[in-house]
C-alpha cells in the first residue's frame, strides 16, 4: 500500500470525539452499523457537532445504543442524556451520505447538502421542521388508527395495532388516540431546545423504554417512529406543510 492509500485509510478509520453539549450550539446526531461510513460529517465541523451512535458497540464511538429501532433509538437516547443540557439546535438525520429522503430540492440528495442550506432561522421560528419537502410519502394521510383496513387486520399489519401502539408511545387513554395521523417522512428534522423541552424528560424515557420491549421487530419500531415524530414534537396529528412553504422557508427556494 502507497502512501496516499495509507492516508486515505487513515481518513476513514478516524473517530469522533463527544464533547459535551452544554457548549455546543448546533448538533448532528444520528445512529450507525459498523458498515456505515460517516466521515462525510466532518464536512460539516465545525459548525455542527456529530453525536454518533453506534448501535454495534464499534471501538472508538463513545455513545453506544441497543440495536434496536434504528435511528428513533439514537434520537431518544441523546435527548434522554442530555436533556438538561441541549444545543439550541439539533439536526436528526440518518447516518448515509446520499438517500432518496433528502428529495432533491436542492438538486442533490447529499445530507450535508442539505443541512448545508437548512435555515436555522425557519428552525428558531417554527421549532421543528422536516428536512423533507415533498410530501409523498406520508401525507396526507398514513394511518388511521380506529379505523384500520380489513387488509391490514388479516395481515396482522402494525396499523391495525396502532391505538395500542401510540398509547404505550404517548400514554393516555383510547380516545386520546388521534382519528387520522399524516406526517411528511423520513425521520429527520431539525428541532430547536425549546420544542424539545416542551414535554418533560420522563415522556422521552417512556417513549424509549416502549421501543427496548415492544414485541415489534427493529424495522417495525423504526415505521412507527417515522409517523409520529411530527407528533412525539408538538405538531397536530395531520402535518403536511405545503412543498412550496417548505421549499422556501426550510432552504430559501422560493418562487418569484
Amino acid at each position: 500500500m502507497g502512501i496516499f492509500g495509507i492516508y486515505v485509510l487513515f481518513i476513514r478509520d478516524t473517530r469522533f470525539a463527544v464533547p459535551h453539549p452544554r457548549g455546543v450550539t448546533k448538533a448532528l446526531v444520528m445512529a450507525k452499523t459498523r458498515s456505515d461510513d460517516v466521515t462525510w460529517a466532518r464536512e460539516l465541523m465545525p459548525g455542527w457537532t456529530p453525536y454518533i451512535y453506534t448501535a454495534d458497540n464499534e471501538p472508538g464511538y463513545p455513545l453506544k445504543m441497543p440495536n434496536v429501532g434504528r435511528e428513533a433509538m439514537a434520537y431518544l437516547t441523546f435527548i434522554v442524556d442530555y436533556y438538561d443540557s441541549l444545543p439550541a439546535y439539533i439536526a436528526f438525520v440518518h447516518s448515509a451520505p446520499e438517500n432518496w429522503h433528502n428529495d432533491g430540492v436542492l438538486n442533490s440528495t447529499r445530507t450535508k447538502d442539505v443541512i448545508d442550506h437548512l435555515r436555522l432561522d425557519a428552525v428558531k421560528e417554527q421549532g421543528y421542521v422536516n428536512l423533507r419537502c415533498y410530501n409523498s410519502p406520508g401525507c396526507p394521510l398514513a394511518i388511521s388508527p380506529h379505523r384500520p383496513s380489513k387488509t391490514d387486520i388479516a395481515n396482522d399489519d402494525t396499523r391495525a395495532h396502532m391505538i395500542e401502539i401510540y398509547r404505550g408511545i404517548f400514554g393516555g387513554e383510547e380516545k386520546d388516540v388521534p382519528v387520522e395521523i399524516g406526517g411528511v417522512c423520513c425521520a429527520q428534522f431539525a428541532l430547536t431546545r425549546e420544542r424539545i423541552t416542551q414535554r418533560p424528560r420522563e415522556d422521552y424515557i417512556r417513549m424509549r423504554k416502549w421501543a427496548l420491549t415492544t414485541d415489534l421487530d427493529t424495522f417495525g419500531i423504526g415505521w412507527v417512529y417515522e409517523n409520529v415524530w411530527h407528533i412525539v414534537f408538538g405538531e397536530e396529528s395531520v402535518y403536511c406543510p405545503s412543498e412550496e412553504q417548505c421549499k422556501c422557508k426550510v432552504y430559501g427556494i422560493c418562487d418569484r
